[in-house]
């Protein structure tokens, strides 16, 4: 199965689950950045995952389709406050902070959304948008 990984802004074919193991290692060693994979050209035409990381803050997005609702990572809802996050085309955008879970429970649900065909990963915790 073939994917396209995004990591803020470089795309780059992932064949294997070892072409997106070293993709998320490239990731981990980034403090801020904007991270897709996606089974269409097209992300939006989904299925997509997306994370969004600034150091131990990330959230992830979840796209089951173009016409299908979206959801996001639910962390810990008594968490107050927003976490600001730089996006590869240079804007920041700021989400809540309860929306944030582990940097490596992110990184699973990637090999998740990868080894499914693209299944929204079971292990985090979603809410539709």
């Amino acid at each position: 199965m073939m994917m396209e990984l995004n990591l803020h802004g470089e795309p780059c074919a992932v064949a294997s689950l070892s072409d997106l193991q070293q993709a998320l290692t490239r990731a981990r060693s980034l403090a801020q950045c904007e991270l897709w994979l996606t089974m269409a050209e097209h992300a939006e035409q989904g299925p997509a995952l997306c994370m969004l990381r600034n150091g131990g803050s990330a959230w992830l997005m979840y796209l089951p389709g173009q016409d299908d609702a979206s959801c996001h990572s639910l962390g810990d809802e008594e968490e107050e406050g927003d976490c600001s996050y730089w996006l590869a085309n240079g804007q920041v955008d700021e989400y809540p902070a309860a929306w944030c879970v582990e940097v490596e429970h992110c990184q699973r649900a990637f090999v998740e959304f990868f080894s499914t065909g693209g299944a929204r990963p079971d292990a985090i915790a979603w809410q539709a948008d």
